[in-house]
């Protein structure tokens, strides 16, 4: 079970007491798929439809009350984060991911120098694209044979999205910007394909009527794009402002709409 595999229909209420049954000095937690599974159970179905500063709120809560009762056990502390961080990073919960970033439970003191920089080699992937820290840069020619480069734009806004070309929801996502947003004054769009090959990403770019600047890389997951802003599901989607600073990374149309706002 992973937390991609499910949807968000359950309702779960945190009371506190979840973990208590959980020997947290048991390092076997860390490869046990039955703890694995718990955890997605217990830290993913936390709320109604639709209901997502709910599920936020109901999720740190959670993570608090787990986390506080890992900390006596570092291994399986670096484990729950590892973990939670790869989750809620593909679920497009920044508010959540924000609070793991800040090692929670966990004070001044308590940790071994070894055991900070083991939690900081975790975090640093997430931290280089959060919100509110400057874009990557990427530059490259592409699929259409243009060169571009992210800070020689003039453009005032501007959208990334990693995207794939087998996926539905990555189309859908992708119209909905296209049929929403004005690509040519302002916003500018810049994708990065999963394709079989470059003439298929270069066929879904033109079936979805797309502006912008397209690029696709046979190294695919292992592209320098796709490290440099730690993907590792698709639809992934950034919007950067003038001085390209991460301001918005939105799990939907619904989500980027609503910032828009």
């Amino acid at each position: 079970m992973s937390f991609a595999s499910l949807s968000m229909k359950a309702q779960y209420v945190t009371n506190g007491n979840e973990w208590d049954d959980v020997d947290f000095r048991d390092t076997t937690l860390v490869t046990s798929s039955d703890f694995r599974n718990r955890m997605v159970e217990q830290l993913f179905l936390l709320t109604e439809d639709g209901d997502m500063a709910r599920f936020d709120s109901l999720s740190i809560v959670t993570i608090g009350n787990l986390l506080g009762k890992a900390k006596v056990n570092m291994k399986v502390y670096e484990f729950i984060l590892e973990f939670m961080l790869n989750g809620y990073s593909n679920l497009g919960r920044e508010q959540v991911v924000d609070y793991l970033l800040n090692y929670p439970m966990l004070f001044e003191g308590e940790i071994q120098l070894a055991e900070g920089l083991r939690l900081d080699s975790i975090t640093e992937p997430y931290q280089k694209v959060r919100v509110g820290t400057k874009a990557p840069d990427v530059s490259g020619v592409t699929i259409n044979g243009k060169p571009y480069r992210l800070y020689d734009s003039d453009a005032e806004n501007v959208i990334i999205v990693f995207w794939s070309t087998d996926c539905e929801y990555c189309h859908d996502f992708l119209t909905a910007i296209r049929k929403n947003l004005d690509l040519k004054s302002d916003y500018e769009l810049v994708t990065f394909a999963l394709a079989e090959n470059e003439d298929d990403a270069i066929r879904s770019v033109r079936k979805l009527r797309l502006d912008g600047y397209h690029f696709y890389d046979a190294l695919r997951w292992e592209s320098k794009p796709f490290l440099d802003y730690h993907i590792s599901s698709t639809p992934t989607v950034f919007v950067l402002d003038k001085d390209r600073m991460i301001v918005c990374k939105p799990y939907d149309w619904h989500e980027l709409k609503e910032w828009l706002k």
